[in-house]
């Protein structure tokens, strides 16, 4: 009796762990974010994300180094 307790448990808690993986803590869907780029920038700034030119030592717009 115990097993089939435990088993309804274990069962109980993978069915919301899947259930629950498009939802952040807010219980809203997850939203993904995508930089929109032109033609003159290469890469986004991986701290602020803003566009950057391969040219450039360093962030504009956070001024983080790059390299």
């Amino acid at each position: 009796m115990l097993e089939m307790a435990l088993a309804a448990v274990f069962i109980t808690v993978a069915v919301l762990a899947i259930g629950g993986r498009g939802m952040n803590a807010a219980g809203s869907g997850v939203q993904q974010h995508f930089v929109v780029m032109d033609e003159s920038s290469d890469l986004p700034c991986p701290w602020c994300r803003a566009q950057t030119r391969e040219g450039d030592q360093h962030c504009s717009t956070c001024g983080q180094r790059f390299g």
